[in-house]
């Protein structure tokens, strides 16, 4: 059982600020200086400790709304975003959609754009309405497959994105992701074309001047 510190400081400051003032005006009316002095120190350190601690009750309460609420925020934006894989929609895995009784249904397929433990995205858009139960399975490049049941939770101009009733195994993406890290290693970044033909170039370079017109030595 956590205990709140603030409440229990508080609750004591208060009973030795209430009591202290109880004696000196009823028992210890008539007290010598160092009494009242002892007594004025006593009932200002417990009241400005009851006013301390007050202030940080007052104070804590929206906090730990607001920390509350963004921990919510933030366990929703994990769910959807574990173990995230995103696909240029060339490249990216297909999805096809299965019918009531499990079937393939090949008449429609999409590329998926994403794809996390509890979500994917596809690339097509008008196809599904918000809220609609989506069957199907997802094809990646690799030859491995990840069946799809989940419902329709947004359509936008990017595309469609459900949420998934069973989880994606994460070692399965984990393994599509350095796969697709590898892909993008092997083939590099693409050289950048230049605006200007060679034929448009009149000038030699500054760093080199030709000597001559180079010819083939022969013994």
């Amino acid at each position: 059982m956590k205990v709140n510190t603030n409440r229990v400081v508080f609750i004591i400051s208060s009973l030795i600020f209430v009591t202290a003032l109880w004696v000196r005006w009823s028992i210890f009316a008539d007290v010598s200086s160092h009494g009242r002095y002892y007594f004025a120190s006593i009932i200002t350190i417990s009241g400005f400790m009851v006013v301390i601690t007050l202030l940080r009750l007052i104070k804590k309460r929206p906090a730990g709304t607001k920390q509350e609420s963004c921990s919510t925020d933030d366990k929703t934006q994990q769910r959807r975003g574990n173990f995230r894989i995103k696909f240029d929609p060339s490249e990216g895995p297909i999805f096809i959609r299965k019918t009531d009784d499990h079937q393939p249904d090949p008449t429609f397929t999409c590329s998926v754009i994403d794809i996390s433990e509890t979500g994917i995205g596809l690339a097509c858009t008008g196809v599904y309405a918000k809220g609609q139960t989506v069957l199907g399975e997802i094809i990646f490049d690799s030859g491995r497959t990840a069946p799809v049941n989940g419902v329709v939770v947004r359509e936008g101009l990017d595309g469609t994105f459900f949420n998934l009733h069973c989880t994606i195994a994460p070692p399965l993406l984990m393994k599509e992701q350095r796969e697709q890290i590898q892909r993008k290693k092997a083939k590099g970044p693409l050289p950048k074309a230049g605006t200007t033909s060679l034929d448009a170039v009149t000038t030699s370079l500054p760093s080199h001047t030709p000597k001559g017109v180079c010819r083939l030595k022969r013994p």
